[in-house]
């Protein structure tokens, strides 16, 4: 301001402490104008299978933005595979994404697993004691099975990221993951969102995932005695299976056409 390189509606201003209005006035710094900030947006979708984690893709596959609102400066915070469900965070505050992604800030994510055959135990030691696969070594903050049959959900909790870690991880221990569904980001839940919905976080939810792992230990708590929802496919298998055991089969999710939330 002092070098007379600040203008106000065409008016150069170099007293400090001027007062201006970005929404109404134009401000401008060596002839570029200075916009408003952005507001924050903070957006938790729940992505269907078969859907991009990236803003854009070359194959012209659908994208979690094509999901979600136009909202200038949005991305998607992480990734979870095409082949793979569950929660994933948008927004467009940086700082924000880099403290939920980073591990080093120890934000749990919570996963369900389907996968061939039924852990033992031991396997389940295997994975939280950690092994090391192509020269990366891998571990999970807990692993628990939560519904068994002839193959089984297993549930597992971690904080790092690396590419198909949990497909990885359990593959390495003898149980091939066929489906794979993230329920969990810190504190944020599936609960109440269908593949395909998204909703706004709520500013608890926000604080929590600013704090990390410390905040969500009682909501992982919670969700940890939660059993796998089954798709309208798995119900119709499962319900088909008991049936021949004498057994009445679990609720199955009503199937029909798929709503978005709003944010």
């Amino acid at each position: 301001m002092l070098e007379g390189r600040v203008t106000r509606n065409g008016e150069t201003v170099r007293e400090l402490g001027t007062k201006a209005d970005l929404e109404r006035d134009d401000v401008r710094v060596d002839g570029v104008r200075v916009k408003a900030p952005k507001a924050p947006v903070y957006l938790v979708l729940n992505k269907p299978r078969g859907v991009v984690t990236t803003r854009s893709d070359p194959e012209r596959r659908q994208t979690v933005m094509d999901l979600v609102p136009a909202v200038a400066g949005l991305f998607p915070v992480g990734r979870l595979d095409v082949t793979s469900e569950g929660l994933i965070l948008l927004t467009n505050d940086g700082a924000f994404a880099e403290r939920v992604a980073h591990p080093r800030y120890e934000v749990p994510r919570v996963y369900h697993a389907k996968v061939h055959r039924v852990p033992d135990a031991q396997a389940l030691e295997r994975l939280k004691h950690g092994v090391k696969i192509d020269g990366d070594f891998m571990a999970v903050d807990r692993a628990r099975v939560v519904q068994a049959d002839n193959n089984a959900w297993v549930e597992v909790t971690l904080h790092e990221g690396k590419q198909h870690e949990v497909k990885r991880l359990l593959e390495a221990v003898g149980h091939p993951v066929s489906k794979l569904r993230r329920v969990a980001i810190g504190p944020v839940t599936s609960r109440g969102l269908e593949p395909g919905q998204f909703r706004s976080l709520t500013p608890e939810e926000i604080e929590g995932l600013r704090r990390g792992e410390a905040a969500a230990a009682g909501r992982m708590r919670r969700l940890a005695g939660r059993r796998p929802r089954p798709r309208a496919k798995d119900a119709t298998r499962g319900r088909a299976h008991e049936a021949a055991r004498g057994r009445s089969g679990g609720p199955s999710r009503r199937a029909g056409p798929r709503k978005r939330g709003r944010p």
